[in-house]
């Protein structure tokens, strides 16, 4: 029996298409191309608000899994693997004890969120609202290298202190991970840096009375970051190059958090001496400034992290606009 060659042919393309049809249907999207997840504005409200209820998982019940903030929902998850992350495969579970919320399972569009947030690492991440702005994102949680650890080094890794060379009582203050050697991450209480700089006198008060002390905002930043987990993230920058560039707003509060610490009081470091306007303005009449912001002939500073470029330029407009007390 002979067969036509063309409806060989045919059934051929028949059986091409409906392969390409079903390759089509399960093909994944590339989740490098879908906009970042929102752990603060998206993703912690859907367990606060479904899951840590009470009696179920706010600590209040018999489950040991709390999903009332970052730090316990991370311990949940894995990140990158959804469908090895404990929270996940109750949350898509449709019987069982493990079943979650066990009455009202989430709507898909929260079940998509989280399984994205995790597939994206599940990180701490908040997104404000730049609506009408084109500004880089900028995480406004208290961030280690922007806000925690220029303070710690300003005014706790000095000389006799907690510097490399002095290492008081073993500790140092210089970078993420021996910093991290006095802190329990989600626990502030139990952090050893926390109960020194909290404590109001004794030996163990941080930095020691006489030198410059925390102000109650760096105090409660050191308090939030380790309460959310003592993350070492990228954290973005607030600076501002457009608008003008003032000693008050802008130059004294980064001098306090940064430069002070070291060289402030009886025995300055380098017996330069930055604990006021005038030391500073000096400062920058005689270039010493911005050549050791720079890195121009001395040592870059400050020591526990240079400033980046746009920091280092708002110094050079205030200098080149004269230094002024505004």
């Amino acid at each position: 029996m002979k067969v036509d060659k063309t409806l060989i042919f045919l059934g051929i393309v028949l059986i091409l298409t409906i392969f390409s049809w079903i390759s089509s249907c399960t093909h994944k999207p590339d989740i490098g191309n879908i906009p970042e997840v929102c752990f603060e504005k998206d993703v912690l409200q859907i367990f606060q608000n479904s899951c840590a209820i009470s009696g179920c998982h706010d600590g209040s019940g018999e489950s040991d899994l709390r999903l009332t903030s970052y730090v316990p929902i991370s311990h949940a998850v894995e990140p990158g693997k959804p469908y090895s992350s404990e929270v996940y495969k109750a949350i898509i579970s449709t019987t069982g004890e493990n079943k979650m919320p066990p009455d009202q399972p989430l709507s898909l569009e929260n079940r998509t969120l989280i399984r994205l947030w995790i597939e994206q690492g599940a990180a701490l991440t908040t997104c404000p609202d730049t609506t009408g702005q084109n500004n880089d994102y900028i995480n406004l949680l208290a961030c280690f290298s922007r806000d925690i650890l220029p303070v710690l080094v300003s005014r706790c890794a000095t000389s006799g202190c907690h510097d490399q060379i002095s290492h008081r009582e073993g500790y140092v203050f210089t970078s993420y991970s021996s910093v991290m050697t006095a802190v329990t991450p989600g626990n502030p209480s139990d952090s050893k840096l926390y109960e020194v700089i909290k404590s109001a006198a004794g030996e163990d008060k941080m930095p020691p009375a006489g030198s410059p002390q925390l102000t109650t905002a760096e105090i409660d930043s050191i308090f939030a970051w380790i309460s959310y987990g003592a993350p070492n993230e990228y954290c973005g920058e607030t600076c501002d190059t457009v608008n003008p560039v003032t000693f008050s707003g802008i130059i004294w509060p980064v001098m306090q958090s940064s430069c002070t610490g070291c060289h402030s009081g009886a025995s300055p470091s380098g017996g330069i001496s930055l604990a006021n306007y005038t030391n500073v303005a000096s400062s920058a009449a005689n270039g010493s400034l911005m050549n050791s912001l720079k890195g121009i002939g001395v040592t870059k500073m400050p020591l526990g992290g240079s400033f980046s470029d746009c920091r280092i330029r708002q110094f050079e407009i205030w200098v080149n606009n004269g230094y002024l007390n505004n």
